[in-house]
């Protein structure tokens, strides 16, 4: 019986969709925040959010309520062009969701499968990278304790630009310093955010939902294939990659 809390477990047809998006996919672009790992818990997420709100409330520029949103979430709710004409409000919210963001990697929580997905994925030669609107240097601190920072190489393409792109422009760069063919390629997001930029980009997307919001998101987004597990996913590359008798 599937929790009301869980994404709905994916049909026989979703399944083979998968499998065509994994069989035709020679480099493959992950989000950070979902598909490898859940950086913050609730508490830890509060605590940030309440950090950046309160420096914005300093400068007279209302968040909204923070309830249930990442730090990220938080700034992508902005109207950020309000902070054009106060480039060092800017730098500091960057700068305090930069350090809130390597200090989450210390306790983050690998998304399950996830380890072992990139690892098989690296291993059958499919080229990595991490596409995510969070910073680098949380995406190399987390991958190096998880012992994956070899499965990547250099292709980490997080936030640029302080808080210019918030992470929109990452998969079009990765899959431009990959040299990589969009169609040749798999966007793997959690986020609306995500399922835009693999479109602009031109490459195809596998939404993962480790909850039944976040399915529910990805779905209102127009989302066409999405997963409440990588197991699939991994067990997928394992069956395709099987020495052929």
């Amino acid at each position: 019986m599937t929790s009301s809390t869980h994404p709905p477990e994916p049909t026989a047809d979703e399944l083979a969709g998968l499998r065509d998006l994994v069989a035709a996919a020679k480099t493959v672009i992950l989000g950070f925040d979902g598909p490898l790992c859940r950086l913050y818990d609730p508490l830890t997420a509060r605590a940030a959010a309440d950090s950046l709100t309160g420096l914005l409330a300093e400068h007279g520029v209302p968040a909204g309520d923070v309830a249930g949103r990442t730090p990220l979430a938080l700034l992508r709710s902005l109207t950020l062009g309000a902070l054009d004409d106060d480039p060092a409000l800017s730098t500091a919210l960057d700068e305090l969701l930069t350090g809130s963001e390597v200090a989450a990697t210390l306790t983050a929580r690998p998304a399950p499968y996830a380890d072992n997905l990139v690892r098989t994925w690296s291993a059958v030669g499919t080229r990595l990278a991490v596409a995510t609107g969070h910073s680098a240097d949380a995406v190399h601190a987390y991958l190096a304790g998880r012992g994956l920072t070899a499965c990547f190489g250099p292709h980490v393409y997080g936030r640029t630009d302080g808080l210019t792109h918030l992470g929109h422009d990452a998969p079009p760069r990765a899959l431009a310093a990959l040299g990589a063919d969009p169609a040749e390629a798999l966007v793997v997001g959690s986020t609306p955010e995500d399922l835009r930029a693999a479109r602009d980009a031109g490459a195809p997307f596998l939404g993962y939902a480790r909850d039944l919001p976040a399915y529910d998101r990805l779905r209102a987004a127009g989302a066409p294939l999405i997963t409440g597990t990588l197991e699939p996913v991994r067990q997928a590359v394992w069956e395709l990659n099987l020495p052929r008798r």
